[in-house]
């Protein structure tokens, strides 16, 4: 099954930013703010749709939950889906898994860190992770020294009720341990985005080389 996909394009481009949106939200929801975490146009953005629609909403959800936490089956084939996505379209487009930064948003975020943390990774040039934590999930065995020198960006609502900022900080902390190259903020939030939090972001990926 493939992924429903909204892409911006950018001449010239020649990294890949894959973003992978929460719980209810859709593939547009963080291409909308492409133009401004990326003015320079250094990467073309690539945001995939969830894969379980929800019912009665535009929405969708990566993988179903229940009392509160990912069912493993339903994660490990989101997971999977996600991983051979995101190499083909790297592999269509030329650009070495290296030069592609992961990025999403609770759901999304998870599986981002999810996608650069499990046992066999590729190098990825980078993750961002917003209001989310490690995966603990039966059957996802991950293994962060694979990932030594790999930038991060963790970024926590310090109101967040749905995923409490401690458990952002300390997948931040495990990343840090095993010498990825961490970069942690928090924000007077709850499970949300804002402004300093996109320019922070901003500000991330253009130091990104």
């Amino acid at each position: 099954m493939s992924l429903t996909t909204y892409r911006l394009e950018r001449e010239g481009a020649d990294r890949l930013l894959f973003l992978l949106h929460g719980w209810s939200a859709e593939q547009h929801h963080l291409a909308a703010y492409v133009p401004l975490i990326d003015p320079d146009e250094r990467f073309t953005a690539i945001c995939p749709r969830a894969i379980h629609d929800l019912p009665g909403t535009d929405g969708a959800s990566w993988y179903d939950r229940a009392e509160g936490v990912p069912v493993p089956d339903s994660f490990r084939d989101a997971l999977g889906r996600l991983a051979a996505f995101v190499e083909s379209q790297a592999r269509m487009a030329d650009v070495p898994l290296d030069r592609c930064i992961v990025g999403g948003f609770s759901q999304g975020g998870f599986l981002a860190l999810a996608l650069a943390a499990r046992v066999d990774a590729p190098r990825f040039g980078g993750v961002w992770a917003m209001c989310c934590a490690l995966p603990e999930v039966d059957g996802v065995d991950l293994d962060l020294g694979l990932g030594a020198g790999t930038p991060a960006l963790i970024q926590v609502g310090e109101q967040d009720t749905i995923i409490p900022p401690e458990r952002g900080r300390a997948a931040a902390a495990a990343l840090r341990a095993a010498s990825w190259s961490v970069t942690e903020a928090g924000y007077p939030m709850g499970h949300s985005q804002r402004i300093e939090m996109l320019v922070d972001a901003r500000d991330w990926l253009a130091a990104l080389r």
